[in-house]
């Protein structure tokens, strides 16, 4: 009977995620009316449906014909790079959400739907992350699907655009949260094309390593009087934009197949410069988590400080991005005054 018990809960666990109800019913409730919200209604409902059916199926590609994308290729793409990492099927197949537009110089660019609550099934047990997450899916001005990503907090979401009413930027912060939230699932899904659209090109780049510290080098640092906290060795680079893309395509390819890269950006703050109000901070918290395909592991916990800047409304570009350890930051924190801004 023991024996029994503990096949059946093995065969559960690899299971595909099963569902009574695999078709999705999504509808508007606000924030957008006329022919682009049913078009629009209808692209989310069979977008969701094609991902609850290849989950519960246990298919390893996802049938979207039917689904209009931005760019078909760059569109389907996404999902995959995601999907390659862990299967996920809607909680609920009935979704009564708001619309919320992009813009940029007050005019709408695009639209975005949030509230789109997954159950995640992970295909081993590198998934560490947990196992129901919010969804993000962005459409173009002409109710076309461009993207899905994990959203990040709703809560932390909220507080930041409230404070872009209060200060009259909504637009603009709305817009570096997106980026932000696209930003850390580029590095999740090894999008090298967004990292290379995203930054300027002669950004200063910034990047931490941290190194569990073995009793030789504690020994050496004691001779040179060094005193480095929690036995811990954090190693700076200063990297060119070039530099830094060749570095993360080789992190990438190490990572292709088997391996993974998990980043997460958490407790976000934003600021606009006092004197240059094309130029924004953010501030935020990054866990790293990654795995190459030889199984070697690498995790970090750091604050990245990045400066987006926004003279070109329609592209901007980060023009500084950098990682410090957590004792380091809460030290001696980054700042936009100690950089020459254009």
């Amino acid at each position: 009977m023991k024996k029994l018990l503990l096949f059946t809960f093995a065969l559960l666990l690899s299971a595909p995620i099963m569902r009574a109800n695999d078709e999705v019913t999504f509808e508007f409730s606000q924030g957008i009316s006329g022919p682009l919200k049913a078009k629009m209604e209808q692209q989310i409902s069979k977008f969701l449906t094609a991902i609850n059916r290849a989950a519960s199926a246990g298919n390893s590609e996802i049938n979207f014909s039917g689904v209009q994308f931005s760019n078909q290729e760059i569109g389907s793409q996404t999902v995959t790079m995601l999907w390659n990492n862990v299967r996920f099927h809607t909680q609920d197949d009935d979704f009564y959400t708001p619309c919320l537009r992009h813009r940029r110089a007050g005019k709408t660019t695009g639209y975005q739907v949030r509230n789109i609550y997954m159950d995640m099934q992970p295909l081993d047990n590198s998934y560490e992350e947990d196992l129901s997450q919010e969804f993000v899916i962005d459409l173009d001005a002409n109710g076309r699907i461009s993207d899905i990503n994990i959203a990040k907090s709703k809560l932390q979401y909220e507080k930041l655009l409230k404070e872009g009413e209060k200060l009259k930027d909504f637009d603009r912060r709305e817009q570096i949260i997106k980026f932000c939230e696209d930003f850390a699932n580029a590095y999740c899904k090894m999008d090298l094309k967004f990292m290379e659209d995203i930054f300027s090109d002669d950004a200063l780049i910034i990047t931490g390593n941290v190194r569990e510290r073995t009793k030789s080098s504690i020994a050496m640092d004691k001779n040179r009087e060094v005193n480095l906290p929690n036995k811990k060795d954090v190693q700076y680079t200063v990297h060119t934009k070039e530099q830094y893309l060749n570095n993360l395509r080789t992190v990438f390819s190490k990572a292709e197949g088997t391996g993974y890269i998990n980043v997460k950006f958490e407790d976000y703050e934003i600021r606009r410069h006092g004197a240059k109000p094309n130029y924004y901070s953010v501030t935020l918290k990054q866990s790293w988590k990654s795995k190459n395909r030889a199984g070697k592991k690498y995790e970090d916990e750091g604050v990245v400080f990045l400066i987006w800047d926004f003279t070109n409304e329609d592209k901007p570009k980060i023009q500084v991005r950098t990682w410090q350890d957590i004792e380091s930051a809460k030290i001696d924190p980054m700042s936009m005054n100690r950089f020459k801004l254009r």
